[in-house]
């Protein structure tokens, strides 16, 4: 790869394993990145979000969110968005599933641990926007353009973006306004299910007892004229509010499944489209516990999954041209699984992140959220239970690998960078990227695809000289204490060769 750009500094990520790579030919479409890029998901249960910084907790949290550029905050907790009352900061969780209609006010309800008052002081110092679910599961229109209004008004709130509901085309969903017109759809009962079937309640799921094509129109039916009442009490709360709604993956993305997806996608923006200003997409593209291998797909298929990305934001992007041209696309919540896997505590966690983050941008996404910011299956300091966060839950803090992943990719995913996918000459096998900096600097980046063998990253190194200052993360220094990048400086003639990438590394070089 060039590591060469006349008149600036220019700087380089590899992310590899094992394969030496040649670049292909061709101009990269540069696509303009937006000012917030890069999120994570927060939500009003997380107590760990709340934690003193005395004990080195949220003080700690907002160091390193602030270190990876990560400059949006998804707020609602998933399926908890469609449980949750902003103005009570209650839940009817622990209701369901026996009362979807309860109050936010009654016994059964439960208080969330970070308001979104607190939340939003958060979000704020760490210099982040805020990304909104209302409920739309328990909730009513007036509460949502009530939430729009107090965020319009009070300055200490800073909302870019709104969204009618979490995940409503899937049967784990609260979703009341089945209930009613037009569908007068009886006797659904939620799962409290997020792997992506209907659950303990499975007889009430529409597209169980309906068949897959008819229940998710049934869902998508009522959806798309109940959002409707919300939309246009929302924009009339605040008509420069910004408002999304979900989509809907096809059995390509495992862990997002929805069966007859094209029914809900298609049926939501022709009646929705002209008040609609993104879909969320939610990128799971596996649906395991646990370990990679031994049944479970292996590390070489996790990050194989990346290479689909591309031809996945163009199907996004083609409903959108025909029913919402204007509308943008973003990926509200993204890891290996929508289940708890160990990926979080090994390399391979870092790996697929970060070709994640810049394959959906590279793309044209507009951002990137992780799911999740806290690790509820890992409660102490070390990483070794199967989990889903940037970092653990406990009093005293870790990163995850994941959280590595975003660091080094922050390096090319900066706000208003300009970003490009690079064609190689193996695109099955290593991804690359490059980005022009807000400065003016150069980026480029390469994701090997191969998690055999450590290789050899041929480096043609035109013109580049000096010093060099190199940034190393590899499977080596994942569980051997800190820091878990190296870093070191070396005169550029000293990779003139080439790079040796070990198995499930990056390493960032950059001119000094």
């Amino acid at each position: 790869m060039l590591l060469c750009a006349a008149g600036g500094t220019v700087l380089v990520v590899l992310v590899a394993v094992g394969i030496t790579f040649t670049r292909g030919r061709g101009s990269p479409v540069l696509v303009q990145l937006s000012s917030t890029p890069l999120g994570t998901n927060v939500a009003p249960w997380d107590s760990y979000a709340t934690s003193s910084s005395a004990h080195g907790g949220l003080g700690v949290l907002q160091a390193w969110l602030r270190a990876a550029g990560i400059r949006q905050l998804r707020y609602g907790g998933g399926s908890y968005a469609d449980t949750y009352n902003w103005q009570t900061n209650t839940s009817i969780r622990s209701c369901l599933p026996g009362d979807p209609a309860a109050s936010f006010v009654s016994d059964c309800a439960s208080s969330g641990s970070l308001s979104f008052t607190q939340f939003s002081r958060q979000a704020k110092a760490v210099s982040a926007e805020s990304f909104v679910t209302v409920n739309y599961g328990s909730g009513t229109p007036a509460e949502a353009a009530a939430w729009v209004a107090e965020a319009k008004e009070t300055s200490k709130y800073s909302v870019a973006l709104w969204e009618i509901g979490n995940e409503s085309y899937g049967c784990w969903e609260v979703n009341k306004e089945l209930g009613g017109a037009p569908e007068y759809y009886e006797g659904y009962k939620p799962s409290l299910s997020d792997s992506g079937s209907a659950g303990a309640n499975e007889q009430t799921c529409p597209q169980v007892r309906e068949g897959d094509p008819a229940g998710t129109q049934t869902l998508a039916t009522s959806y798309a004229v109940n959002a409707q009442r919300f939309l246009l009490a929302m924009k009339a709360a605040d008509p420069s509010v910004r408002i999304g709604v979900p989509w809907a993956f096809g059995p390509n993305v495992h862990g997002a499944y929805v069966p007859d997806s094209s029914e809900w996608n298609d049926s939501v923006l022709r009646v929705d489209g002209k008040y609609v200003n993104f879909v969320d997409a939610h990128y799971y593209p596996f649906n395991f516990y646990g370990s990679p291998g031994g049944g479970n797909p292996t590390t070489s298929e996790v990050l194989q999954s990346l290479t689909k990305i591309p031809s996945l934001y163009a199907s996004i992007r083609a409903a959108l041209n025909t029913f919402d041209p204007d509308a943008s696309v973003v990926v509200g919540e993204t890891a290996v699984s929508n289940r708890e896997t160990t990926t979080t505590c090994s390399p391979v966690g870092a790996v697929f992140a970060a070709g994640d983050v810049l394959s959906w941008l590279a793309a044209g996404a507009e951002s990137v959220d992780w799911w999740y910011m806290n690790d509820g299956g890992n409660t102490t300091p070390t990483c070794d239970s199967p989990g889903s966060g940037l970092f653990t839950s406990s009093s005293s803090p870790t990163p995850e690998s994941p959280y590595y992943g975003y660091l080094l990719a922050s390096l090319l995913a900066q706000p208003r960078a300009r970003l490009a996918k690079i064609v190689t000459t193996a695109p099955h096998e290593v991804l690359g990227f490059e980005a022009i900096l807000p400065d003016g600097k150069h980026a480029e980046a390469f994701i090997n695809l191969n998690a055999r063998s450590p290789e050899k990253v041929a480096q043609p190194s035109d013109g580049m000289s000096g010093t060099l200052k190199m940034w190393r993360y590899d499977a080596s220094k994942q569980n051997v204490g800190n820091p878990k990048i190296a870093t070191e400086t070396l005169p550029a003639a000293s990779v003139a060769d080439g790079v040796w990438m070990p198995a499930e590394s990056i390493v960032v070089l950059e001119s000094q």
